[in-house]
Protein backbone atom coordinates (compact mmCIF):
# COMPACT_ATOMS: atom_id res chain seq x y z
CA UNK A 1 0.00 0.00 0.00
CA UNK A 2 1.24 3.47 -0.86
CA UNK A 3 2.23 5.24 2.42
CA UNK A 4 0.32 8.34 1.28
CA UNK A 5 -2.89 6.57 2.33
CA UNK A 6 -1.80 7.01 5.96
CA UNK A 7 -2.09 10.79 5.59
CA UNK A 8 -5.32 12.81 5.87
CA UNK A 9 -6.64 14.19 2.58
CA UNK A 10 -8.88 17.24 2.11
CA UNK A 11 -10.22 16.91 5.66
CA UNK A 12 -10.89 13.16 5.39
CA UNK A 13 -9.60 10.66 7.98
CA UNK A 14 -9.24 7.15 6.51
CA UNK A 15 -9.77 4.32 9.02
CA UNK A 16 -7.67 2.27 9.81
CA UNK A 17 -4.66 3.74 7.97
CA UNK A 18 -4.61 7.45 8.83
CA UNK A 19 -2.16 8.35 11.59
CA UNK A 20 -3.62 11.74 12.52
CA UNK A 21 -6.08 12.40 15.34
CA UNK A 22 -9.48 11.92 13.72
CA UNK A 23 -11.05 14.52 16.04
CA UNK A 24 -9.08 17.17 14.15
CA UNK A 25 -10.83 16.36 10.86
CA UNK A 26 -14.47 16.84 9.79
CA UNK A 27 -15.05 13.54 7.92
CA UNK A 28 -14.15 9.96 8.82
CA UNK A 29 -14.46 7.11 6.31
CA UNK A 30 -13.42 3.47 6.17
CA UNK A 31 -10.77 2.68 3.55
CA UNK A 32 -10.34 -0.92 2.39
CA UNK A 33 -8.49 -2.85 -0.32
CA UNK A 34 -10.45 -5.82 -1.65
CA UNK A 35 -11.60 -7.51 -4.84
CA UNK A 36 -14.67 -5.91 -6.41
CA UNK A 37 -16.94 -6.87 -9.28
CA UNK A 38 -19.59 -4.82 -11.06
CA UNK A 39 -22.82 -6.63 -11.85
CA UNK A 40 -22.79 -7.00 -15.64
CA UNK A 41 -26.48 -6.14 -15.73
CA UNK A 42 -25.77 -2.61 -14.46
CA UNK A 43 -25.64 0.20 -16.97
CA UNK A 44 -23.39 3.21 -16.30
CA UNK A 45 -25.07 6.29 -14.84
CA UNK A 46 -22.32 8.42 -16.28
CA UNK A 47 -19.33 7.97 -18.57
CA UNK A 48 -16.38 10.18 -19.41
CA UNK A 49 -14.04 9.48 -22.30
CA UNK A 50 -10.91 11.44 -23.16
CA UNK A 51 -9.34 10.31 -26.43
CA UNK A 52 -6.48 12.81 -26.41
CA UNK A 53 -3.19 12.72 -28.29
CA UNK A 54 -1.23 11.64 -25.21
CA UNK A 55 -3.39 8.82 -23.88
CA UNK A 56 -6.89 7.37 -23.86
CA UNK A 57 -8.94 7.35 -20.66
CA UNK A 58 -12.42 6.13 -19.84
CA UNK A 59 -14.31 6.47 -16.56
CA UNK A 60 -17.68 4.87 -15.85
CA UNK A 61 -19.94 5.33 -12.83
CA UNK A 62 -22.44 2.67 -11.71
CA UNK A 63 -24.90 2.71 -8.85
CA UNK A 64 -24.68 -0.42 -6.72
CA UNK A 65 -27.98 -2.12 -6.03
CA UNK A 66 -28.66 -2.27 -2.26
CA UNK A 67 -29.37 -5.61 -0.56
CA UNK A 68 -33.05 -6.51 -0.36
CA UNK A 69 -33.17 -5.90 3.38
CA UNK A 70 -31.94 -2.32 2.85
CA UNK A 71 -34.79 -1.13 0.62
CA UNK A 72 -35.72 2.39 1.65
CA UNK A 73 -32.45 2.88 3.56
CA UNK A 74 -30.41 5.66 1.96
CA UNK A 75 -26.86 4.36 2.06
CA UNK A 76 -26.20 4.56 -1.67
CA UNK A 77 -22.87 3.33 -2.95
CA UNK A 78 -21.31 3.61 -6.39
CA UNK A 79 -18.72 1.85 -8.50
CA UNK A 80 -16.21 4.12 -10.24
CA UNK A 81 -14.37 2.19 -12.94
CA UNK A 82 -11.18 3.79 -14.26
CA UNK A 83 -9.49 2.62 -17.46
CA UNK A 84 -6.56 4.88 -18.21
CA UNK A 85 -2.80 4.60 -17.68
CA UNK A 86 -3.90 2.88 -14.49
CA UNK A 87 -6.85 0.47 -14.27
CA UNK A 88 -9.15 -0.44 -11.41
CA UNK A 89 -12.34 -0.02 -9.48
CA UNK A 90 -13.50 2.06 -6.53
CA UNK A 91 -16.62 1.38 -4.48
CA UNK A 92 -17.65 4.70 -2.92
CA UNK A 93 -20.29 5.68 -0.38
CA UNK A 94 -20.66 8.46 2.19
CA UNK A 95 -18.95 6.32 4.80
CA UNK A 96 -16.22 4.49 2.93
CA UNK A 97 -14.13 3.68 -0.12
CA UNK A 98 -12.95 0.25 -1.24
CA UNK A 99 -10.18 -0.07 -3.83
CA UNK A 100 -9.52 -2.91 -6.28
CA UNK A 101 -6.56 -1.97 -8.49
CA UNK A 102 -4.38 -3.59 -11.12
CA UNK A 103 -0.65 -3.71 -10.34
CA UNK A 104 0.58 -2.27 -13.63
CA UNK A 105 0.47 1.39 -14.69
CA UNK A 106 -0.41 4.45 -12.61
CA UNK A 107 -1.26 3.62 -9.00
CA UNK A 108 -4.66 3.91 -7.34
CA UNK A 109 -3.44 6.84 -5.21
CA UNK A 110 -3.45 9.15 -8.25
CA UNK A 111 -7.17 8.61 -8.93
CA UNK A 112 -8.09 8.25 -5.25
CA UNK A 113 -6.91 11.78 -4.41
CA UNK A 114 -9.08 13.33 -7.12
CA UNK A 115 -12.02 11.38 -8.58
CA UNK A 116 -12.68 8.95 -5.72
CA UNK A 117 -12.29 11.33 -2.80
CA UNK A 118 -14.21 14.04 -4.68
CA UNK A 119 -17.19 11.71 -5.16
CA UNK A 120 -17.10 10.75 -1.48
CA UNK A 121 -16.94 14.40 -0.41
CA UNK A 122 -19.73 15.49 -2.75
CA UNK A 123 -21.93 12.72 -1.30
CA UNK A 124 -21.14 14.31 2.07
CA UNK A 125 -22.24 17.74 0.75
CA UNK A 126 -18.69 19.11 0.47
CA UNK A 127 -18.04 21.03 -2.76
CA UNK A 128 -14.94 20.03 -4.75
CA UNK A 129 -13.35 22.39 -7.28
CA UNK A 130 -10.50 21.99 -9.77
CA UNK A 131 -8.06 24.50 -8.26
CA UNK A 132 -4.85 24.93 -6.31
CA UNK A 133 -4.92 26.25 -2.74
CA UNK A 134 -2.11 28.17 -1.04
CA UNK A 135 -1.79 29.42 2.51
CA UNK A 136 -0.72 32.97 3.29
CA UNK A 137 -0.41 33.93 6.94
CA UNK A 138 -3.71 32.87 8.56
CA UNK A 139 -5.78 32.51 5.37
CA UNK A 140 -6.01 30.46 2.18
CA UNK A 141 -6.38 31.53 -1.43
CA UNK A 142 -7.51 29.38 -4.36
CA UNK A 143 -6.24 29.61 -7.95
CA UNK A 144 -8.46 28.49 -10.84
CA UNK A 145 -7.34 28.34 -14.47
CA UNK A 146 -7.89 26.35 -17.67
CA UNK A 147 -5.31 23.65 -18.38
CA UNK A 148 -1.89 24.89 -19.60
CA UNK A 149 -2.60 28.56 -18.86
CA UNK A 150 -0.11 29.16 -16.07
CA UNK A 151 -1.70 27.86 -12.86
CA UNK A 152 1.18 25.53 -11.97
CA UNK A 153 3.88 28.03 -12.90
CA UNK A 154 2.27 30.89 -10.96
CA UNK A 155 1.65 28.58 -7.99
CA UNK A 156 5.36 27.75 -8.00
CA UNK A 157 6.24 31.45 -8.14
CA UNK A 158 3.90 32.24 -5.23
CA UNK A 159 5.55 29.53 -3.17
CA UNK A 160 8.79 31.52 -3.37
CA UNK A 161 7.23 34.73 -2.05
CA UNK A 162 5.71 33.67 1.26
CA UNK A 163 2.86 31.40 0.16
CA UNK A 164 2.74 27.70 1.09
CA UNK A 165 1.07 25.10 -1.12
CA UNK A 166 -1.89 23.34 0.49
CA UNK A 167 -3.49 21.40 -2.36
CA UNK A 168 -2.66 20.57 -5.96
CA UNK A 169 -5.42 20.49 -8.59
CA UNK A 170 -8.35 20.17 -6.18
CA UNK A 171 -9.84 21.99 -3.21
CA UNK A 172 -12.60 20.70 -0.93
CA UNK A 173 -14.77 23.46 0.51
CA UNK A 174 -15.85 22.55 4.04
CA UNK A 175 -18.50 24.99 5.19
CA UNK A 176 -17.86 26.44 8.64
CA UNK A 177 -19.27 29.36 10.59
CA UNK A 178 -19.00 32.51 8.46
CA UNK A 179 -17.06 30.91 5.64
CA UNK A 180 -15.27 27.87 4.23
CA UNK A 181 -12.31 25.89 5.49
CA UNK A 182 -9.61 24.38 3.25
CA UNK A 183 -7.76 21.31 4.48
CA UNK A 184 -4.42 20.24 2.98
CA UNK A 185 -4.09 17.43 0.48
CA UNK A 186 -1.16 15.02 0.38
CA UNK A 187 2.22 16.84 0.13
CA UNK A 188 2.70 15.96 -3.52
CA UNK A 189 2.20 18.02 -6.67
CA UNK A 190 2.15 17.39 -10.40
CA UNK A 191 4.22 19.88 -12.38
CA UNK A 192 5.32 20.42 -15.96
CA UNK A 193 9.11 20.34 -16.52
CA UNK A 194 9.12 24.01 -17.61
CA UNK A 195 7.49 25.01 -14.30
CA UNK A 196 10.18 23.08 -12.44
CA UNK A 197 12.77 24.96 -14.48
CA UNK A 198 11.14 28.27 -13.55
CA UNK A 199 11.65 27.56 -9.84
CA UNK A 200 15.15 26.23 -10.59
CA UNK A 201 14.33 22.74 -9.35
CA UNK A 202 16.68 20.07 -10.65
CA UNK A 203 14.72 18.58 -13.56
CA UNK A 204 17.50 16.04 -14.06
CA UNK A 205 16.41 14.34 -10.85
CA UNK A 206 14.31 11.20 -11.42
CA UNK A 207 10.90 12.77 -10.85
CA UNK A 208 8.34 10.12 -11.69
CA UNK A 209 5.88 10.89 -14.48
CA UNK A 210 2.18 11.13 -13.62
CA UNK A 211 1.49 8.80 -16.57
CA UNK A 212 3.90 7.01 -18.86
CA UNK A 213 2.76 9.17 -21.80
CA UNK A 214 2.28 12.38 -19.80
CA UNK A 215 5.20 14.77 -19.17
CA UNK A 216 3.92 16.14 -15.86
CA UNK A 217 6.14 15.00 -12.99
CA UNK A 218 5.28 14.04 -9.42
CA UNK A 219 7.23 15.96 -6.80
CA UNK A 220 7.37 15.73 -3.03
CA UNK A 221 6.66 19.30 -1.94
CA UNK A 222 8.31 18.87 1.44
CA UNK A 223 11.56 17.69 -0.16
CA UNK A 224 11.73 20.09 -3.12
CA UNK A 225 13.69 23.31 -2.87
CA UNK A 226 11.58 26.38 -3.49
CA UNK A 227 8.39 24.94 -1.98
CA UNK A 228 6.79 25.13 1.43
CA UNK A 229 3.85 22.91 2.38
CA UNK A 230 1.12 23.99 4.80
CA UNK A 231 -0.34 21.03 6.71
CA UNK A 232 -2.86 23.06 8.73
CA UNK A 233 -6.41 24.04 7.69
CA UNK A 234 -7.02 27.64 6.69
CA UNK A 235 -10.12 29.71 6.05
CA UNK A 236 -10.62 30.50 2.35
CA UNK A 237 -10.27 34.22 1.75
CA UNK A 238 -10.42 34.65 -2.05
CA UNK A 239 -10.64 32.66 -5.29
CA UNK A 240 -8.60 33.93 -8.24
CA UNK A 241 -9.27 33.15 -11.90
CA UNK A 242 -6.11 33.42 -13.97
CA UNK A 243 -6.22 35.18 -17.32
CA UNK A 244 -2.76 35.07 -18.92
CA UNK A 245 -2.38 37.62 -21.72
CA UNK A 246 0.00 37.55 -24.72
CA UNK A 247 3.21 39.46 -24.04
CA UNK A 248 3.61 41.87 -26.96
CA UNK A 249 6.31 44.55 -27.08
CA UNK A 250 4.01 47.47 -27.93
CA UNK A 251 1.18 46.49 -25.64
CA UNK A 252 -0.39 49.12 -23.40
CA UNK A 253 -1.86 46.41 -21.21
CA UNK A 254 -0.63 46.65 -17.60
CA UNK A 255 1.71 43.93 -16.38
CA UNK A 256 -0.90 42.77 -13.90
CA UNK A 257 -4.29 43.87 -12.66
CA UNK A 258 -6.68 42.22 -10.20
CA UNK A 259 -10.36 42.92 -10.77
CA UNK A 260 -13.61 41.62 -9.24
CA UNK A 261 -15.80 39.19 -11.17
CA UNK A 262 -19.59 39.40 -11.34
CA UNK A 263 -21.34 36.67 -9.37
CA UNK A 264 -23.06 35.19 -12.44
CA UNK A 265 -19.73 34.84 -14.29
CA UNK A 266 -18.04 33.43 -11.18
CA UNK A 267 -20.77 30.79 -10.84
CA UNK A 268 -20.22 29.66 -14.44
CA UNK A 269 -16.45 29.43 -13.86
CA UNK A 270 -16.94 27.26 -10.77
CA UNK A 271 -19.39 24.98 -12.55
CA UNK A 272 -16.90 24.59 -15.41
CA UNK A 273 -14.18 23.68 -12.91
CA UNK A 274 -16.05 20.98 -11.01
CA UNK A 275 -13.91 17.89 -10.47
CA UNK A 276 -16.54 15.40 -11.64
CA UNK A 277 -17.77 17.31 -14.69
CA UNK A 278 -21.27 16.30 -15.78
CA UNK A 279 -21.42 13.48 -13.22
CA UNK A 280 -23.50 15.57 -10.82
CA UNK A 281 -26.58 15.32 -13.01
CA UNK A 282 -26.44 11.53 -12.83
CA UNK A 283 -26.07 11.76 -9.04
CA UNK A 284 -29.05 14.13 -8.83
CA UNK A 285 -26.79 16.73 -7.20
CA UNK A 286 -26.83 19.35 -9.94
CA UNK A 287 -29.51 21.62 -8.47
CA UNK A 288 -28.18 21.47 -4.91
CA UNK A 289 -24.62 22.19 -6.13
CA UNK A 290 -25.72 25.36 -7.95
CA UNK A 291 -27.37 26.55 -4.73
CA UNK A 292 -24.28 25.63 -2.71
CA UNK A 293 -21.93 27.43 -5.12
CA UNK A 294 -24.15 30.52 -5.01
CA UNK A 295 -23.91 30.44 -1.21
CA UNK A 296 -20.13 30.11 -1.46
CA UNK A 297 -19.93 33.22 -3.65
CA UNK A 298 -21.93 35.19 -1.08
CA UNK A 299 -19.20 34.56 1.48
CA UNK A 300 -15.95 34.31 -0.50
CA UNK A 301 -14.49 36.98 -2.79
CA UNK A 302 -13.91 35.99 -6.43
CA UNK A 303 -11.44 37.97 -8.55
CA UNK A 304 -9.73 37.75 -11.93
CA UNK A 305 -5.99 38.24 -12.39
CA UNK A 306 -5.12 39.63 -15.82
CA UNK A 307 -1.35 39.31 -16.28
CA UNK A 308 1.19 39.32 -19.08
CA UNK A 309 2.78 36.04 -20.10
CA UNK A 310 6.47 35.55 -19.38
CA UNK A 311 8.37 34.16 -16.44
CA UNK A 312 10.15 37.52 -16.09
CA UNK A 313 6.84 38.92 -14.79
CA UNK A 314 6.06 36.19 -12.25
CA UNK A 315 7.78 37.86 -9.28
CA UNK A 316 5.88 41.11 -9.83
CA UNK A 317 2.56 39.28 -10.30
CA UNK A 318 3.20 37.30 -7.12
CA UNK A 319 3.92 40.50 -5.21
CA UNK A 320 0.63 42.04 -6.37
CA UNK A 321 -1.28 38.96 -5.19
CA UNK A 322 0.52 39.20 -1.84
CA UNK A 323 -0.41 42.87 -1.54
CA UNK A 324 -4.01 42.03 -2.44
CA UNK A 325 -4.10 39.70 0.57
CA UNK A 326 -2.32 42.07 2.96
CA UNK A 327 -5.49 43.87 4.01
Amino acid sequence: MNPLFSLPLHGVFCVPFCNQNKDELPIKITLAFSELAVDKKLKPLWSMTDAGDRYHSEVNLYKKQPPKNEVGFDNSSYYLNVNCQGNGLFEISKNGITIDWKDHGTGADHYFQTLAIALNLELNNVLCIHANALAYQDKAIAVVAPSRTGKTTLTAALSQTGFALMTDDMIALHEVEQGYQIYPSWPVARMWPDALNDIQANVNEPYKKVHEKFEKRIINIEKTKGFEFCNQPKKLQVIYLLNRLPNTQNSNVPLCEIVPIATAQALIVLLQNSILGSCYRALNLEKSRVAALSKLLSKVTFKQINYLSGKEHLAAVSEMIKNDNAT
